[in-house]
């Protein structure tokens, strides 16, 4: 009799934490398939401010609370104005304004190096709490997300204070490239091109004359314009700076 009472109060314990167990499981494959695509970790590490802000409050979007409490603490950290003992430690510092973010440089000085990588640091767990998120939709994953979020929204702060992180947008720079005219065969030829990432795309030929359509990729020495005819007119798009003037038939105005 003792014997049966045992058995079935070790079976009843057994079903008692099967049961919760089973539950759990069967939420946790339906909370996967409802996760979406991944973001990419140069993407995120890529985000501005404002596109960071964006990014986090729509992944709490169906969260009220959490959207709530985020931008709460969004608009305290705008809101308040770093510490006298902040800006005296910030402003002992000898900085010089540079032209954005190079985290890459090989003439960095000691914090700025540092600062780089506690950067690097805080993106990487932002991506991972941002992953962990999108796979498990739980509201752990989501405040450990905006915690990071927020944390690398501080650092850009103090980043710009600094003077490595410029926020006004840069400006396109108007590439040198150099043509060679060939009357005989109807071609412009690349002699040079700086720097050589520049695309036959963001060129457009707005003469009046004519000639083949422009290759397609980046542009390299040894390209060439084909068929060209007329007064030939190449203008580089994002500057709208004018590249070459050529006249065939006749002679090459500059």
């Amino acid at each position: 009799m003792k014997r049966r009472i045992i058995v079935g109060s070790i079976i009843a314990i057994f079903l008692m934490v099967l049961v919760p167990v089973t539950n759990a499981i069967q939420i946790q494959t339906v909370e996967k398939e409802r996760s979406t695509s991944y973001i990419s970790y140069e993407k995120i590490k890529n985000m501005d401010a404002d596109e960071l802000i964006i990014f986090i409050q729509n992944l709490a979007k169906d969260y009220p609370q959490l959207y709530v409490e985020f931008q709460r603490c969004v608009d305290e950290m705008e809101n308040t104005p770093v510490s006298s003992m902040v800006t005296k430690q910030l402003s002992d510092i000898p900085i010089t304004k540079n032209q954005g973010p190079q985290p890459k440089s090989d003439n960095q000085t000691f914090i700025e190096k540092i600062f780089w990588k506690i950067f690097n640091y805080r993106v990487f767990r932002l991506y991972i709490s941002t992953c962990l998120f999108l796979y498990f939709q739980s509201k752990f994953t989501l405040m450990r997300t905006m915690t990071w979020g927020i944390k690398l929204l501080r650092l850009v702060k103090i980043g710009i204070l600094l003077g490595f992180i410029d926020p006004t947008p840069q400006q396109p720079q108007t590439p040198d490239i150099v043509f060679e005219q060939d009357e005989v065969n109807k071609t412009l030829m690349v002699v040079s091109v700086n720097p050589d990432n520049v695309l036959w795309s963001d060129i457009d030929q707005i003469g009046s004359g004519s000639c083949d359509p422009l290759p397609m990729g980046n542009v390299t020495v040894g390209g060439e314009i084909t068929n060209c005819s007329g007064i030939i007119v190449l203008q580089y798009i994002p500057t709208e700076a004018i590249l070459g003037v050529f006249e065939f038939n006749s002679t090459t105005l500059f």
